[in-house]
């Protein structure tokens, strides 16, 4: 889609979904612009553009879609063979599906609500990420009065506790044992010798846990991460996982979000 108008990436940078955007959009060398929000916010905008409040959204040029499988799903009709991400020949294709499954709609929904049930209260370390690349009127707001608002709404979506984040943990470590041994053979992705869906939705759902080169979320470093959340990370670098997402990210890098 080079070469055209670019289109616009609305997201609230920091999701797990806007981070799998980017490295999609990267890889079929779309043209675009992001336009980053406060959580809520950013809700609102795609409700008025895509009639939805998923985010992210892609739209522009006559294209509307919103979360980063639909954006694959119309980016993938006009693209050559060899580089779809999600195939049409069997049985990749059925791979790639149960790596869907399991990397975006389980491991996804494990590695957010831990790392937010960590993040969240330390407001002063976290108002710089959440703030960066935002409009100045939403980051003035969000550090005068709207921070406890958004970090309640988080909570209450994600349904953060601390039985919750101790769950988890357990259920990535249980995930990362499934792909340290996918990987233990050698392969290059996750599926074999090409590059699919399934490495993009692995890395996207690893990265707030790896923090690795290139990651376009911006969380704060590991040596400013609380204990809890620096032991998880530490642990998730040992894997041999922690190798390959890190690798992913270095020859197959998302573009950075704004700011």
């Amino acid at each position: 889609m080079s070469g055209s108008a670019p289109l616009t990436l609305l997201a609230f940078a920091p999701m797990i979904d806007s981070e799998l955007a980017r490295l999609v959009l990267a890889h079929y060398g779309t043209d675009y612009r992001e336009a980053d929000h406060v959580f809520g916010v950013a809700s609102v905008l795609a409700l008025r553009h895509v009639w939805t409040v998923q985010v992210p959204v892609l739209y522009g040029g006559g294209l509307r879609v919103a979360g980063p499988r639909a954006m694959v799903d119309a980016l993938d009709r006009s693209c050559p063979a060899a580089r779809q991400l999600v195939p049409e020949v069997q049985p990749l294709r059925s791979l790639v599906e149960a790596d869907w499954d399991r990397f975006n709609n389980k491991l996804a929904a494990e590695t957010a609500p831990f790392a937010y049930f960590h993040l969240l209260p330390l407001r002063e370390l976290m108002i710089e990420p959440f703030c960066r690349g935002i409009p100045p009127g939403e980051a003035a707001a969000l550090r005068s009065w709207g921070y406890p608002l958004m970090s309640g709404l988080l909570k209450l979506l994600l349904r953060l506790s601390a039985a919750r984040a101790d769950d988890a943990l357990i259920r990535i470590r249980a995930t990362l044992d499934h792909t340290d041994a996918v990987l233990a053979d050698g392969r290059p992705y996750m599926t074999g010798e090409r590059l699919t869906l399934s490495d993009f939705a692995l890395a996207s759902a690893m990265a707030p846990l790896l923090l690795p080169a290139g990651y376009g979320a911006k969380l704060p470093p590991l040596e400013q991460m609380p204990p809890p959340m620096a032991a998880a990370i530490a642990e998730c670098r040992a894997r041999p996982t922690a190798a390959f997402v890190s690798r992913l990210y270095s020859q197959h890098p998302p573009r950075p979000s704004p700011g």
